[in-house]
């Protein structure tokens, strides 16, 4: 498969001077090495952001979602943004016809009941897929995607804003389900030695807990679960498996699946993918709170391809300074491998959802990476 374009536009500002900022470095692309026109041009055309919920102040600045507003408009395109679950009123984030120059709208409708059926005839686990019925009834996009950490995917970039951010809000649980329906636990042999708890006592970051209407089904969050098979190691009666390939990949091509039903109801060539490697958190803004950034700001990829995106801002942040002191304390920045595997574990890869992205055909992990800079 060839090789595609990664635009990279560095944080870093040479000089105190505007053209020199990252804004002009993102209009460089955006005028002169992207043909916008062809993307957009006389289209309606969704940008699809990810507010956050509650008090999340870390998401991708309304200034910059307003640069891409001014810009696809400038290239004949009709933009409208769509936002996902959780900011039911966008305003209360600051993203406002005002603040965005374009309407600004749930992409579900208000009760997450707009949406277009997708069957899956041949996945397991999963019989349908639910897109956004906004998203599908545009006839191009531009995705914008806050990069961070992800207790399932390792990583939140495109493939996630696309795979799970643009279904309704059951999809997202079915897919978040996968992981549940996988066994992992030996009911009968665990309870042979009940009241045990020695895996909850062993686990260090208390991804364990009895669950269900009586309480009595062991339950592991898989979000915070790490992988490091303590508590595996330490059950007397081996009543635990826990297989990181049906687990943790069950996610994965759950996701995929989504993304690929998404970014099939679109035309070829009419989807591009801005991934904004600034303010990066352990966790998705999903979870409604903000910590401070756990390594410092990297600037603003460009694409037309979601696994060569994502793949280059994996490849940007792998091996970035890790602010441990930024980590909360009940995540554990003890593990080896990329930036997001030290504390979420080292099981969880995030290249894995690339991986089954580009078995599904969805793009590349080859890229060219061609870094911009201002015009002076």
């Amino acid at each position: 498969m060839s090789k595609s374009q990664v635009y990279f536009a560095p944080s870093k500002v040479k000089r105190m001077h505007v053209s020199h900022t990252l804004p002009a470095k993102i209009d460089r692309v955006l005028r002169d090495d992207i043909d916008l026109k062809s993307i957009v041009g006389g289209k309606r055309t969704v940008i699809k952001v990810h507010l956050g919920a509650d008090r999340i102040y870390t998401t991708v600045h309304p200034v910059l979602v307003r640069q891409i507003v001014s810009h696809v408009k400038e290239a004949g395109g009709k933009p409208i943004v769509v936002h996902s679950w959780g900011a039911v009123d966008a305003a209360t984030r600051g993203y406002s016809t005002e603040t965005l120059g374009c309407p600004v709208i749930p992409m579900n409708g208000t009760t997450e009941k707009y949406y277009y059926s997708h069957k899956l005839e041949d996945y397991p686990y999963l019989n349908e897929v639910l897109v956004s019925g906004e998203v599908q009834d545009a006839e191009a996009m531009i995705v914008v995607s806050h990069v961070k950490g992800h207790g399932n995917t390792g990583m939140g970039a495109a493939l996630k804003n696309v795979g799970i951010g643009m279904l309704a809000g059951p999809s997202r649980g079915w897919i978040h389900q996968q992981v549940g329906q996988i066994p992992y636990w030996n009911e009968s042999a665990c309870k042979t030695e009940q009241p045990c708890n020695t895996c909850l006592e062993t686990c260090p970051v208390d991804a364990i807990h009895w669950g269900g209407p009586n309480k009595d089904e062991l339950h592991v969050d898989f979000h915070m679960c790490t992988f490091c098979n303590k508590c595996v190691e330490a059950c007397p009666v081996d009543a635990l498996l826990l297989n990181v390939d049906e687990l943790y990949g069950s996610f994965q091509r759950g996701m995929t699946r989504g993304a690929k039903e998404v970014l099939g109801t679109f035309e070829p060539k009419s989807v591009l993918y801005v991934n904004y490697l600034m303010n990066i958190t352990p966790w998705c803004d999903c979870h409604g709170f903000s910590t401070p950034s756990i390594t410092q700001d990297v600037g603003v990829l460009i694409s037309d391809d979601p696994v060569a995106i994502d793949q280059a801002t994996f490849d940007l942040l792998k091996d970035a300074e890790l602010f441990e002191e930024a980590i909360p304390d009940d995540l554990q920045p003890i593990y080896e491998g990329s930036i997001f595997q030290r504390f979420l574990g080292t099981a969880k890869d995030p290249q894995y959802q690339m991986i089954e992205a580009e078995k599904l055909g969805l793009g590349s992990r080859g890229y060219d990476l061609v870094s911009v800079e201002s015009d002076e």
